[in-house]
């Protein structure tokens, strides 16, 4: 892969992520006008910046085609913010009442972090 094909993957990613990123704050916002839930932003943000962390690594780590590492920069990142969550559980007050949104949150993030990880790996091939 030419170093112009590999630098549009990565921002045609970046984009995605960042759109679809803006699309859930959009929803939560929206449940939170319409009193259907009340989400900490605090807690969405740390989930963001830690997978915007995680997608920047792993787009590096593309780039410079250490094809062999991204499997491990992506579980270190997704057992990291599995820690980040647990400790902000422990002191967030917001956490322990909407336990069962922030996890489904937890989960949309991840699923985009695998997605993106496996087109990463299959164009490296």
């Amino acid at each position: 892969m030419q170093p112009m094909e590999k630098f549009l993957v990565v921002l045609k990613g970046l984009g995605l992520f960042l759109l679809f990123s803006a699309v859930l704050f959009i929803i939560q916002w929206q449940l939170a006008e319409n009193n259907v839930v009340m989400l900490s932003y605090k807690i969405h943000f740390l989930m963001f910046f830690v997978t915007l962390i995680s997608l920047l690594t792993i787009l590096v780590v593309f780039a410079l085609e250490k094809k062999n590492i991204i499997g491990f920069i992506f579980l270190g990142f997704v057992v990291f913010k599995i820690f980040a969550i647990g400790y902000v559980a422990m002191f967030e007050k917001d956490f322990e009442l909407n336990i069962v949104p922030y996890f489904v949150l937890y989960w949309i993030y991840l699923l985009i972090e695998v997605i993106f990880v496996l087109k990463l790996v299959k164009k490296q091939d």
